[in-house]
């Protein structure tokens, strides 16, 4: 399935880039992915009522995925669209783009009495990072407000990132209400509304990075989204120098990477959390065992105790048992400590366990050199 991302999100840039404007009635800006939108559809006059009636929703809108090599259909629809109106569309109609044989257009209809086109072009894209090249247009409304809109056909995992001018006094906390790309719980805004991305005296979040689909979400490392602030990584100290370099900081995230399959095979990697603790000898010499069928060792130097579990649930419960049967080893303060890590997800991240970890095989080890111990519980990786 394709996805359409354009004027639902490029509203927010449009509200973002409020600098003091008054705008007594809001810009009503959308886009529309009219599958296959070419000569059958339109000459069928009952589909076409119904686009009428959606597209006059709008003072702007992008309809995607039109087809027609004479370019007359989108023409057509202007037409049909402005019969019976004083208050007009016009039409700012793309080249057609695409890869391969397939090609489409981005008609973009807009009324010049609520917005003025200042410009548009197509997006070069040499490189063919997009399926369809975006289509750039750039408008202006009757408060001065100039806004641009980006039509993009793509596929469904998305990173938008930038200066959105997202915070302070350009969006107020009562406006974020009103800002659709906030809304929609198909974007994840990965940067939170407390991070200052602002290199001089100022505490905005201005610059942010909002990802969409499910397979890019999934490989995002929790909590790595974050502003850099260069100026402390690389020790510089003159405030001029550093403000010369840039008045915002960069935001980063980072994603997950690939292993081969012929390697996943062979080899399985663990990742644990365990808490350490010192031990009497007289509780070293009389642990209690979990379960039978658990791996023990018992010499001068060293005590280990490990099993396998089959989910979380179950970690917590035999580490619970465990504990409680061994009360002059385990520590009240280390159990809670471990307890608290395992509440908070600190092995169930997706980006590291997969998208159930609940079917991961955990295990729980009690090793001890001497007097230092350690409890942990791991689980396997991607």
């Amino acid at each position: 399935m394709e996805f359409v991302l354009a004027f639902a999100a490029f509203l927010a840039v449009a509200v973002l880039s409020i600098d003091g404007a008054d705008i007594v009635t809001p810009l009503r800006i959308g886009a529309w992915n009219v599958q296959h939108f070419g000569k059958v559809k339109m000459s069928k006059p009952e589909v076409v009522s119904i686009m009428v009636q959606v597209l006059r929703r709008y003072d702007v809108v992008a309809v995607l995925e039109v087809q027609d090599v004479t370019e007359r259909t989108p023409k057509l629809l202007l037409s049909a669209l402005n019969e019976g109106l004083t208050d007009t569309y016009n039409l700012s109609l793309s080249e057609r783009v695409g890869r391969k044989r397939y090609k489409e257009q981005y008609a973009i209809y807009y009324k010049p009495s609520r917005a003025t086109l200042v410009s548009a072009h197509q997006y070069s894209d040499p490189v063919d990072a997009f399926e369809y090249d975006p289509y750039v247009a750039v408008f202006e409304d009757s408060n001065q407000l100039r806004f641009g809109t980006v039509s993009i056909h793509t596929r469904p995992d998305v990173i938008i990132m930038g200066d959105f001018n997202a915070g302070c006094d350009y969006v107020t906390s009562s406006e974020w209400a009103n800002v659709r790309l906030r809304q929609d719980p198909r974007f994840n805004w990965l940067i939170s509304d407390h991070v200052d991305t602002t290199v001089k005296g100022t505490s905005c979040p201005y610059d942010r990075i909002v990802v969409s689909g499910s397979n890019l979400t999934s490989v995002v490392y929790s909590g790595s989204a974050k502003a850099y602030y260069f100026e402390e990584e690389l020790g510089l100290k003159d405030q001029e120098l550093i403000e010369d370099v840039s008045d915002h900081y960069p935001v980063e995230v980072r994603l997950r990477g690939a292993v081969s399959r012929e390697v996943l095979a062979k080899v399985t990697a663990n990742i644990a959390f365990d808490v350490s603790f010192e031990a009497t000898q007289e509780a070293l010499a009389n642990i209690m065992d979990y379960r039978s069928g658990e791996i023990c060792i018992d010499t001068p130097d060293y005590v280990l105790r490990r099993w396998r579990v089959q989910n979380i649930s179950d970690a917590k419960d035999s580490v619970t048992v465990f504990a409680f049967n061994n009360r002059l080893l385990v520590p009240s303060e280390a159990l809670s400590v471990l307890f608290y890590k395992l509440e908070e997800g600190a092995l169930t991240d997706t980006t590291l366990y997969g998208a159930d970890p609940t079917r991961s095989m955990y295990t729980i080890s009690l090793s001890c050199i001497q007097a230092s111990c350690s409890l942990s519980v791991t689980a396997p990786t991607l």
